[in-house]
């Protein structure tokens, strides 16, 4: 599968998945010193917020790009069949995104951590909406 050989809206997906796996990566590097037993370093949000500062940069000149090279398509509203990609993909990381979250909370309380990290919260939703677009990738090639 070559780029040149995508739609727009899997060139746009892929984008996606490339900026939210790097945020995620970043992300996990970040809190790797509270695995190995520094727990001030899960108490920093500044980090945090220049891995969101470097997401929204590459998703705004990879979007840019992709529509540059494809105006027409840009422009274009979305079909059924995109619609009901879309709703399949969101359905999908929907359920995902809640059975992770509800399993985090619940072994936040039996295992009485003090606190709901911000991070811990922040990898879920990235990890839900990487499925979400992989999805939609997915689902965009071999169709509904």
């Amino acid at each position: 599968m070559f780029f040149k050989e995508l739609s727009f809206r899997e060139k746009s997906a892929a984008i996606h998945i490339g900026a939210l796996a790097l945020l995620l990566a970043y992300t996990l590097i970040i809190i790797w010193p509270f695995f190995s037993g520094f727990e001030e370093s899960i108490l920093e949000v500044k980090p945090l917020w220049f891995a969101i500062l470097i997401f929204i940069l590459i998703e705004v000149i990879g979007h840019t790009w992709v529509a540059l090279h494809n105006r027409r398509e840009a422009n274009t509203k979305s079909d059924e069949r995109e619609k009901l990609i879309t709703l399949k993909s969101s359905y999908y990381s929907s359920h995902v995104l809640g059975f992770i979250l509800i399993g985090y909370l619940a072994l936040s309380i039996i295992f009485q951590i003090p606190f709901l990290s911000v991070y811990f919260v922040f990898i879920i939703f990235v990890v839900a909406e990487i499925i979400n677009y992989s999805c939609q990738l997915v689902l965009f090639r071999r169709g509904v």
